[in-house]
């Protein structure tokens, strides 16, 4: 009987309790429009990149190891599936020389997903040091198979807010190039 006055008396009181104000999602953002409105007009909508691939210019990474952008058009290219990725006939590493393309990172080919072990039916990683252990494999990682995910389209747009951003490279290279694949551990306990 105590237990359930006590039930009672925290419902009582937490019933009670005046609500936080709720924010109004619409007055989060830089802009000051209804996004979801047809009425709305933009001063400039997106302008994408429509050159056929090989003819674009690459727009430099905003920071070191940033995914690049896609310097050509990708129009016909969605969606993106597993067994269905255009991307792949050009970016491959074994089709970049026919096709003139960047090769796909070699963090696309590594896998960081440690290696588990079942024991009565729970999972547990059988590495107890804590050390970083990336796999090499032989195809495309699949967690990768979706370009889009991290590359997008390049886009001519003005924007009437002032970026006070500046990239810094630690290396020269890392403003067309990716390190990644060297660096990516970097930080971590080994």
């Amino acid at each position: 009987m105590k237990y359930l006055s006590l039930i009672a008396l925290f419902f009582l009181v937490a019933c009670n309790q005046p609500k936080e104000k709720e924010i109004d999602e619409d007055q989060l953002g830089f802009i000051d429009a209804d996004l979801y409105s047809d009425e709305t007009n933009f001063k400039m909508k997106a302008n994408f990149n429509e050159d056929k691939p090989e003819t674009g210019i690459t727009i430099n990474r905003s920071f070191e190891n940033a995914p690049p952008m896609i310097p050509h058009t990708t129009a016909g290219f969605f969606p993106i599936k597993r067994d269905n990725n255009i991307c792949l006939s050009c970016h491959m590493p074994d089709k970049v020389k026919e096709s003139g393309a960047r090769e796909i990172s070699k963090t696309h080919f590594q896998s960081w997903r440690p290696q588990l072990e079942v024991k009565a039916g729970v999972y547990s990683n059988p590495k107890e040091d804590n050390k970083v252990y990336v796999k090499e494999v032989k195809d495309l990682n699949m967690a990768y198979f979706n370009c889009s995910q991290c590359h997008v389209p390049q886009a001519d747009v003005s924007i009437n807010i002032e970026n006070l951003f500046t990239a810094e490279f630690r290396e020269k290279f890392g403003i067309e190039e990716s390190n990644l694949k060297d660096k990516v551990s970097e930080g971590v306990n080994n």
